[in-house]
């Protein structure tokens, strides 16, 4: 008899003692010199320098963008390499850095 796998949710989350929840406000792009950076809401685009902490996410976790509940600032990416936080810093999407083409993480999406 075969076990059905745990369904993967897009939900709130608690891995290691952080709650993270969903960011589906937050895309993620890429240039065409391959450079990452997160658009937020009202024009707030910031640059991804690197990834730091990795975690291991629960089966059941998603992938896609999330967020610290306590530190909405604070980025995690959860994808084919398990969790990662993002390290960011301000920056603007400059035209002539395109094509930008939108990742989408959720799919499984190669960063």
């Amino acid at each position: 008899m075969r076990h059905a796998k745990p369904s993967r949710r897009y939900a709130r989350r608690r891995v290691a003692g952080i709650l993270l929840e969903p960011d589906r406000s937050t895309s993620l792009w890429r240039n065409r010199m391959g450079r990452l950076y997160l658009a937020a809401p009202h024009g707030r685009t910031s640059l991804v320098l690197a990834s730091s902490a990795r975690l291991k996410a629960p089966d059941s976790m998603a992938w896609g963008l999330y967020h610290e509940a306590d530190q909405p600032g604070v980025s995690w990416l959860n994808g084919p390499d398990g969790l990662v936080r993002l390290e960011i810093r301000p920056a603007s999407l400059i035209d002539a850095y395109g094509p930008w083409v939108r990742l989408n993480p959720r799919i499984g999406a190669r960063m």
